[in-house]
């Protein structure tokens, strides 16, 4: 995430399309199933939930950030530098 915030203008936004999983990272079922996909298929990788983006857009120096839900059960998440 910071390489990503120092390569942005100052106005520059970064968004993160995710299956988010609840705080608890019990569910829902769409996300805890592609997580669990995730992890027999690839190394490393895994799903997160809305607090943990929020946290890393915070780390690497972004402002604000917002969460929306899109119709098919994922959610876009928007870093804003400024």
């Amino acid at each position: 995430m910071k390489n990503i915030y120092k390569s942005l203008s100052n106005d520059g936004v970064v968004v993160i399309s995710e299956w988010l999983l609840n705080d608890e990272k019990t569910g829902p079922a769409s996300a805890a199933l592609m997580g669990l996909n995730m992890i027999i298929e690839t190394y490393g990788v895994k799903n997160y939930s809305n607090a943990e983006i929020v946290g890393k857009l915070n780390q690497a120096g972004f402002k604000r950030s917002e969460r929306r839900s899109l119709q098919n059960q994922q959610d876009i998440i928007i870093g804003y530098k400024s």
